[in-house]
This record gives C-alpha cells, sequence and structure tokens, in this order.
C-alpha cells in the first residue's frame, strides 16, 4: 500500500454491501459492466458509480473488448489488503495475550508470586 488515502480508498469501496456484491460477482470471473448491472438490476448509471469507486480504489480493473467493457479484479492489490490486515490482527493478538496475563496476575495474586520464588 502506498499511503493512508490508498487504505481509505479501498476501505470506503468495500464498506458499501452492493460493492462488497459486486467484487463477489467478479471473483467468479471478469463480467461487463451491462452483465453485472442486469445481476443486481441497477441502472447503468449507477453501476457505473460503483465500478469507479472500486476502480479508483485498485480492487478492480477495466478493458474493452469490441463494444464491451469488461470488470476484473485486481487480486494484487488484495494480496496487499491482506497483509496489512495480518500485521494488525498480530498486533491484536499480541496486545490480547499481554491482557490476558495482566487479568491471570490480578486475579490469582499468589499464584504469580509462587512461580517467582521456585
Amino acid at each position: 500500500m502506498e499511503n493512508d488515502n490508498d487504505l481509505d480508498a479501498i476501505f470506503s469501496a468495500l464498506a458499501d454491501s452492493k460493492r462488497r456484491s459486486i467484487l463477489t460477482f467478479l471473483s467468479e470471473g471478469p463480467k461487463s459492466v451491462g452483465d453485472i448491472a442486469t445481476n443486481f438490476d441497477l441502472t447503468l448509471s449507477a453501476i457505473s458509480k460503483n465500478i469507479k469507486l472500486l476502480e479508483d480504489a485498485r480492487l478492480i480493473h477495466k478493458s474493452k473488448r469490441g463494444r464491451f467493457v469488461y470488470c476484473h479484479m485486481n487480486f494484487d492489490i488484495w494480496h496487499e489488503v491482506a497483509k496489512f490486515i495480518a500485521m494488525h490482527a498480530q498486533f491484536w493478538n499480541s496486545r490480547l495475550d499481554e491482557l490476558d496475563a495482566y487479568i491471570e496476575t490480578i486475579s490469582n495474586p499468589g499464584a504469580r508470586h509462587d512461580r517467582n520464588h521456585r
């Protein structure tokens, strides 16, 4: 991820359930804008707006074949998102382990004292 603006765009795009549904649909393979509009019973204008947000967040990219525009998942960015989430999961798991140890110490003060004198 290049910067916080990239992350903001990604998580903003993912915040909408319709866009998440579009991404799930695209995970099956490239789809034309028309196919997406038909599948989600939305106007081309509404689909275009959502596709633009997904494209700006680099979650998808478009290609043109003849007179049709196709949307494709950008799996590279998903690897970056997964690394970002994994980094934060590791941090919070560590913090929760520390909290668990602290709670154990204050819940059983004698047990800690016994461990230190063995």
